[in-house]
């Protein structure tokens, strides 16, 4: 059989990070492209490109796919740091550009997309666990973004593209910088500031994540599984945590308690939360992990659409591997405490 060929877009990402490095170690050829600088973590096997979708050179993002047999599509804008705008264009009009690209090569035997759950709307009451068939209803600019670029991957595939569309939910694990990541710069930067009670919204409000090393072996998975073409999975662990939960894992583990309070607000306040994140600073700590304004924003989104199918996934013959929250969440605070991202 002959090597297989794998692109890997938005190579300078979180998810990238680890499927490159995957994909490399299961004996593919890898190029990687990006519109930043060649990361660090890139192995010495892997390729690499500097090719920006939008505004780049059409010849590049042509040449980017020759000899390509497999692509693994993760570029796109998130919604933490981009306008609507700026979603749309590196999403959907990149998508087009690279997507008329695969089908003018004619060598691409499989292209896989990395969509979102955000498509599926938080507005509107769809079935519940929500499956993949059912109709989106995107209610905010990422999840519209998404939705779009979707509906661009899924004219290729009727027109005879092999495609495949993975919709994880809010991926946590080593390297991760935000969402759960954020949560335990929380909790850490309060432990730091000697407080031993943590403040938690007494409503509790239902979690749901994936391993980073579950979407990258789902996506491998999927790259060469005969009944994944034309088809979307939800990739998520199927346990649900609560807000209580998690920030009951969160404060043993730190030494603290957990305290339920009415103010939605309830916590120390944003300028002190900063000033005490500068003194981490100043003590060595990076500041890899986002910081945000609104304490503990991951776990206060409720969705009404939470719960998702995965019949899809594991009819595949797919096994989830990271579905324990005490394990889990806890091995992400030793990462980040090892890797100097908290202190």
């Amino acid at each position: 059989m002959a090597q297989r060929s794998a692109l890997v877009t938005g190579a300078t990402g979180f998810i990238a990070s680890h499927l490159a490095p995957a994909l490399v170690a299961e004996g593919w050829s890898v190029r990687a492209s990006g519109r930043r600088p060649r990361p660090d973590w890139l192995p010495a096997e892997a390729e690499y490109r500097s090719v920006d979708f939008v505004d780049g050179d059409g010849d590049d993002v042509r040449a980017l796919v020759e000899g390509i047999t497999h692509v693994f599509h993760l570029a796109g804008a998130s919604s933490s740091k981009s306008s609507d705008d700026e979603m749309r264009r590196n999403n959907v009009v990149a998508t087009e550009r690279l997507f008329a690209a695969i089908a003018a090569a004619g060598t691409v035997e499989r292209a896989l997309h990395m969509s979102s759950t955000s498509v599926y709307g938080e507005e509107v009451q769809l079935p519940s666990p929500v499956p993949e068939d059912v109709g989106a209803q995107p209610s905010r600019g990422y999840g519209k973004a998404k939705y779009e670029t979707e509906q661009v991957v899924w004219r290729h595939g009727e027109a005879g593209l092999a495609v495949v569309v993975l919709r994880p939910v809010s991926v946590h694990g080593p390297g991760a910088v935000k969402l759960l990541a954020s949560a335990i710069l929380d909790v850490a930067i309060e432990r730091f500031m000697g407080l031993d009670r943590l403040a938690v919204h007494r409503p509790a409000v239902e979690q749901r994540l994936v391993h980073i090393d579950d979407l990258v072996r789902a996506t491998l998975h999927l790259a060469t599984h005969d009944e994944a073409p034309g088809r979307a999975f939800n990739i998520v662990s199927g346990v649900y945590p609560t807000s209580h939960e998690i920030a009951g894992i969160l404060a043993a583990h730190f030494g603290m308690t957990v305290e339920l309070d009415d103010d939605p607000d309830c916590g120390p306040p944003y300028e002190d939360r900063q000033a005490a994140w500068a003194a981490m600073r100043d003590k060595g700590m990076t500041d890899s992990i986002i910081l945000t304004k609104e304490r503990f924003r991951f776990m206060r989104k409720a969705n009404r659409n939470n719960r998702l199918a995965l019949d899809n996934l594991l009819g595949t013959g797919f096994e989830l591997r990271h579905t324990d929250p005490q394990v889990e969440v806890v091995a992400d605070a030793d990462w980040c405490r090892d890797s100097g991202w908290i202190v």
